[in-house]
């Protein structure tokens, strides 16, 4: 499946995105956000810039992903443009450790999450560090949205016990809940 996504040109890439944006921007569970955490995008994922220049246009406060010096551990960092970040571990961008403003999982109501892929129960297949897992564990009152690509269907992802379901996918053709109770 990465192989797969990997393998998405630019053009594909952008357009998908652009699709997936206008859904978000008009999504009533994100205007009722007020605190929305977005990734920053790998090139071959979905991007998320549109969706985060809406956010902080709109006066939400936005928040992504920091890597913590452990391994497999992250938190949550605000944001207020792009100029805030810094290229950090694992060559992703990320706010400057030394400047910033931890946001709480409690506190974020809606989390955009990454995944090489996503079953219709909500189950997702990340990059296998577990960072998410971890992090989202932590997001009990969040609504929990995975963005996926269409052209990477899975039937069903294999999970354990530990692994934290979505609650909604967002794909280019629109909205799917999961089944699993919020928003």
């Amino acid at each position: 499946m990465l192989k797969k996504r990997r393998g998405l040109s630019a053009a594909q890439v952008a357009d998908g995105s652009a699709r997936i944006a206008g859904c978000f921007c008009a999504w009533p569970l994100y205007h009722a956000a007020a605190t929305v955490m977005f990734y920053l995008a790998m090139p071959d994922e979905l991007q998320t810039e549109r969706m985060i220049c809406d956010a902080l246009e709109q006066g939400k406060q936005v928040c992504v992903p920091l890597l913590t010096p452990k391994y497999g551990e992250m938190t949550a960092a605000r944001i207020t443009g792009f100029d805030c970040l810094i290229t950090g571990r694992l060559g992703l961008k990320m706010p400057d450790p030394a400047k910033a403003q931890i946001v709480q999982p409690s506190a974020i109501d809606l989390v955009v999450v990454p995944g090489v892929a996503f079953d219709a129960t909500g189950n997702r297949l990340g990059m296998g560090a577990g960072y998410y897992d971890r992090f989202l564990a932590e997001t009990r009152r969040s609504t929990l949205l995975g963005l996926a690509w269409n052209c990477l269907p899975s039937e069903s992802i294999p999970f354990d016990e530990h692994d934290i379901r979505m609650h909604y996918l967002l794909t280019e053709g629109g909205f799917l809940s999961c089944g699993q109770g919020r928003g």
